[in-house]
């Protein structure tokens, strides 16, 4: 490792992504694999700077049949990282992104089928609202390596409200395999709680914010089965704490307000309705 990637190396592990950016971008310069380009693009990706982050590694691309990059069997690692950066990109046409998006991870799999890059499919089909294409991939990815939890996960999120019998099981496997793996208990959560089983449901919420306590709307899907419980007071300490978390976000004020609104406090719910910021 020269002295310049080092410096990179550093910024980047102390959250320093401008300064990390500005020094990858110099070290890309006389990169003849392409895997500089890469490390720029993926902090260039962090940063939303999306056209730096699509042209960083684009040149990775044109260069990978000459680099490093080649010796990894024909390797789709860069086909999938711009796969990954149009799936996430905001400034361009949403639709047009997650068609992009999944020409590239298709284009990948024709390389290498593998449960990731079958999941990041599934994840730009669903966004395109191709619900069907989309389980179809997750399944493919969930045959080729059963403890792919990310897959598991993501075919119970569109398995919740038509089978959650299956998505119970689907999730319980995949925190079995993470057990770490937060979202997958808060969605163990709601899962329960359409069975009808709330201290199953309380267990999973609680435990994603014991994993993450700031999981914003594990907070309010938490308070509004405690009300639902009559544990009045625990769910208005849950809206508070959602609101002081993240005073930006409209959700907490309103489920808080009409929560005081079944109070009976009708006034105190004008006014947490009156803090929410206007949408621009």
């Amino acid at each position: 490792m020269d002295a310049l990637q080092k410096r990179a190396v550093d910024a980047e592990e102390a959250g320093d992504l401008p300064l990390a950016l500005e020094l990858w971008r110099e070290r890309s310069k006389s990169d003849e694999d392409g895997i500089f380009y890469l490390k720029y693009g993926r902090v260039a990706q962090k940063l939303e700077m999306w056209e730096k982050a699509e042209e960083a590694f684009t040149h990775a691309l044109h260069l990978q049949p000459h680099s490093s990059l080649a010796n990894f069997v024909d390797s789709p690692i860069v086909k999938i990282l711009l796969g990954g950066l149009w799936l996430k990109r905001i400034d361009k046409d949403r639709i047009k992104s997650l068609w992009t998006a999944k020409d590239w991870f298709l284009n990948a799999l024709q390389i290498k089928r593998d449960a990731p890059t079958l999941t990041f499919l599934g994840a730009a089909y669903t966004r395109l609202d191709e619900i069907p294409a989309a389980k179809k991939a997750f399944e493919e990815a969930i045959e080729i390596d059963p403890n792919y939890a990310e897959a598991l996960y993501n075919l119970a999120v569109l398995e919740e409200e038509t089978d959650p019998q299956k998505a119970r099981d689907l999730l319980e496997r995949a925190i079995q395999i993470d057990p770490g793996y937060a979202i997958a208990h808060h969605m163990l959560g709601r899962v329960f709680t359409r069975l009808k089983d709330l201290d199953r449901a309380e267990f999973h919420y609680r435990k994603c914010l014991e994993i993450k306590p700031a999981e914003y709307w594990n907070y309010l899907y938490l308070a509004g089965l405690l009300e639902s419980k009559k544990r009045n007071s625990e769910a208005e300490e849950l809206y508070l704490h959602a609101i002081d978390l993240s005073p930006e976000m409209a959700g907490a004020y309103e489920f808080y307000a009409r929560f005081l609104e079944k109070m009976g406090k009708v006034t105190e719910a004008a006014a947490q309705r009156a803090k929410i910021k206007p949408s621009e």
